[in-house]
């Protein structure tokens, strides 16, 4: 689940960016705010790996639902074009960092009930 979250994520920003630069083409903002959609559910159902599926769904649409009316509100303050590519600028960077600092935690191999 976090290699889809980190490679949604950072498609999204790059459509998101992509779409700053290449005036008039609303596929690439519409595409880049579903794999960002995407990504946001699957951080949300990694924020309670052990609770019940139930609440786990709960959880994960609550993330999407939060960071969809915080960018909502954000394009009504301010111009769609700024907050697409500070969004698409930060998406990419903050799944750049989380994936590489989650592939130095890989969790320690289990051998066995006496192993170290």
């Amino acid at each position: 689940m976090r290699s889809l979250a980190a490679v949604c994520g950072i498609l999204g920003g790059i459509c998101l960016v992509v779409q700053h630069f290449l005036d008039g083409i609303d596929l690439l903002q519409w595409v880049g705010l579903g794999l960002l959609g995407v990504a946001a559910l699957c951080v949300g159902l990694m924020l309670v790996p052990k609770a019940p599926v139930w609440l786990q769904g709960v959880v994960g649409i609550g993330v999407v639902a939060l960071c969809g009316s915080v960018l909502a509100t954000l394009h009504s303050e301010i111009g769609d074009d700024i907050v697409d590519l500070v969004v698409g600028l930060a998406a990419i960077l903050l799944f750049v960092w989380l994936s590489v600092r989650w592939r130095k935690e890989r969790a320690p191999r289990v051998h066995g009930s006496h192993s170290r």
